[in-house]
């Protein structure tokens, strides 16, 4: 058994991100419009190469659709490969504060809502029957003092892939519905394997490098047991606590 979830690494796959300072709702952008109207769209930088094809035509798309242009300007690919993604967040904020002309549409990551906030439009009375039909733990993302920021474009969402044929040989029924669940069955296939000779055989993997990735794997452990968030919306530091200890034990078993 593993996790299988999609690439958090921006050097694989492309971050969840999210679309800012939209000019227009749902509604209004399906109207045609002068063709002289023009939207600036910052965030490219997310894409990977072999996206920007399907990336364009979902541009010309929404362009023939609405009559509106939308303007890519290109990033030099060094000034974004050479910054680390705090280094990112600080170049976008200085262009959103500076006074000058700024994009439109901003693309960002997931984590950044509550620090460009002040600069970002509140998109709730634009969007306000597309995020009724959202998570609302997934608008909360996005939500900043009553604000709602951001809208979702691409979430990835975790997952846990399994062997049904494992399962069915060591006896399961169903897959594990628990972290208690997945660490017995995950142990007792990991022993038998390696009994019949399968020395590098394990039962349960992950994204286990320093990368983002395993802070994302590590806080969904800590939060299914009842750990917090590290620091709480009320700001308070929450880590110190019985559940988040007894899930980084379950962590180092």
């Amino acid at each position: 058994m593993n996790i299988h979830r999609s690439a958090r690494s921006p050097r694989q796959n492309p971050l969840p991100f999210i679309i800012l300072l939209l000019v227009c709702n749902v509604s209004s952008c399906r109207r045609p419009v002068p063709a002289s109207v023009t939207v600036t769209f910052l965030g490219a930088w997310w894409l990977q190469p072999d996206e920007l094809p399907s990336a364009g035509r979902e541009f010309q798309e929404f362009t023939r659709k609405t009559g509106i242009a939308i303007l890519d300007p290109p990033v030099p690919e060094t000034l974004f490969s050479s910054l680390d993604p705090p280094a990112q967040l600080d170049l976008l904020r200085r262009v959103l504060e500076e006074g000058g002309p700024s994009p439109d549409v901003l693309g960002i990551d997931v984590i950044w809502p509550a620090t460009l906030a002040d600069d970002l439009i509140d998109l709730r009375p634009y969007f306000a029957r597309e995020l009724s039909l959202q998570d609302p733990e997934l608008v909360s993302s996005y939500t900043v003092d009553g604000k709602v920021v951001a809208v979702p474009y691409h979430t990835h969402v975790g997952v846990l892939a399994y062997r049904t044929d494992l399962l069915r040989q060591y006896g399961y029924s169903h897959p594990p519905q628990t972290w208690d669940e997945l660490e017995s069955m995950a142990a007792r296939i990991q022993a038998g394997e390696r009994a019949k000779g399968r020395k590098d055989f394990w039962g349960y993997v992950w994204q286990g490098a320093a990368t983002e990735g395993l802070t994302c794997n590590a806080l969904e452990w800590q939060v299914a047991e009842g750990g917090g968030h590290i620091i709480e919306e009320d700001e308070t530091i929450s880590v110190d606590n019985p559940a988040a200890i007894r899930a980084w034990q379950r962590a180092a078993r």
